[in-house]
C-alpha cells in the first residue's frame, strides 16, 4: 500500500498533515505504519494531494476512504 512517504513528502508537508492527524506527528514510515490504519493513510493522501493541487490524484484516494467517520477528518479546514 502506498504512503505519504511514496510521494517523497517534505518536512514543511509532514508538518502541516501531522498538525490535522491522529497521530500528530510523522517521523519516517516505519513509525507511522505502527499507528496508522488504511483508512488515516487514505486520508493522509488525499491531504498531501490536495496541498499539492493535484485534486485529480487526491479524489483517487478520497474514494478509497470507506469509513464514514473519516470523511470530514479528510479536510483541512
Amino acid at each position: 500500500m502506498d504512503t505519504i512517504f511514496d510521494y517523497r513528502v517534505t518536512k514543511l508537508e509532514k508538518e502541516i498533515l501531522a498538525s490535522c492527524s491522529p497521530h500528530k506527528r510523522i517521523l519516517d514510515k516505519e513509525d507511522y505504519l505502527k499507528y496508522c490504519d488504511t483508512e488515516t493513510i487514505y486520508t493522509d493522501l488525499y491531504r498531501l494531494f490536495t496541498l499539492r493541487n493535484e485534486a485529480d490524484i487526491a479524489e483517487t484516494y478520497a474514494k478509497k476512504i470507506t469509513s464514514k467517520q473519516s470523511i470530514p477528518s479528510i479536510y483541512f479546514f
